[in-house]
């Protein structure tokens, strides 16, 4: 299932990118991660290793993750695996006039039993996916937004 999402921030790249790469910074603006703490650090960043506890509706799980890509104030991408799904996520922004477009596109792919559900309910997992998106960009745009006053 591929997710995409774009939201304009009224700061520069470099504001809106710290709270991307930042993983207490992050946990500010994504309503599910609880818990998040750095495996092994490369001096790059690609190749490092973490692992973040996601909850949800009080059912917590836990997402082992890797950077795979990482270009300072354009781009951050990881790969995240946990019981219930794997999710390849990119972030990139671009800046024009002191204004960040930021672009999300996420893949996630069920596994077992949610694998069937959702060719099921394929729609209705990606309309609440995609509102939780909307959430927490909204809420990252607020965080940018004030940061920079």
């Amino acid at each position: 299932m591929k997710l995409q999402g774009t939201i304009k921030i009224k700061s520069p790249t470099e504001k809106v990118f710290c709270w991307l790469e930042d993983p207490q910074r992050a946990m500010e603006w994504m309503t599910s991660v609880k818990k998040t703490e750095i495996i092994k650090r490369t001096s790059e960043m690609i190749g490092t290793t973490f692992r973040e506890y996601i909850e949800e509706n009080g059912r917590g799980t836990e997402m082992r993750g890797v950077v795979t890509e990482f270009i300072p104030n354009k781009r951050i991408a990881f790969y995240l695996s946990g019981d219930f799904n794997s999710v390849k996520v990119d972030f990139s922004l671009e800046e024009s006039e002191g204004i960040t477009l930021l672009t999300q596109t996420a893949i996630v792919n069920f596994k077992g039993m949610l694998k069937v559900f959702s060719i099921l309910f394929g729609i209705y997992f990606k309309r609440k996916i995609s509102h939780q998106i909307q959430h927490e960009f909204t809420r990252l745009k607020e965080l940018c937004e004030r940061s920079t006053e």
